[in-house]
């Protein structure tokens, strides 16, 4: 099994792994990912941005999310406060195929981004957040080490919605005392 970043050819793919992911949400009752967004143009862009990687295991696509270095807006508003200030890389739509769970792949995803981020010079840390509603992608979180921050409005956030995401930070390199 290895992450790799994902080519224009993975789009058919992570599109269905997606997609699969906003059914199972549904299918719980989380409201994430149930106003249209992620959508087709976003995971493209993620591509073309070179931002996704997938999880790869003899030829099939089992997982994916997108790593995204520099500052993520939604993430400028903090109800709460990060454990760091320096430079970090986010970790968003993240979602495993749904004829694989149950085999911890998504945690396998954030170790190997973990493994990853950890050798990129100048990276401080690693954010992600989450639904409330969301308890399994909570679980995995925790479960790789993160700690829980504060809420912050999602990206999908629209003017008629008053959720509030929890925030979690992973530090990569311990801050210096000052």
């Amino acid at each position: 099994m290895l992450m790799r970043r994902a080519h224009i050819e993975d789009f058919a793919a992570i599109k269905q792994i997606v997609f699969e992911g906003k059914d199972l949400l549904a299918k719980q009752g989380v409201n994430q990912w149930q106003d249209g967004y992620p959508n087709a143009d976003s995971l493209m862009n993620d591509i073309l941005n070179q931002w996704t990687v997938v999880l790869e295991e003899d030829g099939e696509i089992l997982g994916t999310a997108a790593v995204i270095p520099g500052k993520d807006n939604s993430y400028e508003h903090l109800d709460g406060k990060w454990l760091s200030n320096g430079p970090y890389v986010s970790i968003h739509r993240v979602a495993v195929s749904s004829h694989h769970h149950g085999r911890g792949l998504s945690q396998k995803l954030f170790e190997a981004i973990y493994d990853v981020v950890k050798n990129v010079n100048g990276i401080n840390s690693i954010r992600v957040d989450t639904n409330p509603g969301n308890l399994g992608m909570q679980h995995v979180i925790k479960k790789a080490g993160f700690v829980e921050t504060g809420r912050v409005i999602p990206i999908s956030a629209t003017a008629n919605t008053d959720v509030r995401n929890f925030a979690y930070e992973r530090l990569i390199k311990q801050p210096l005392l000052v």
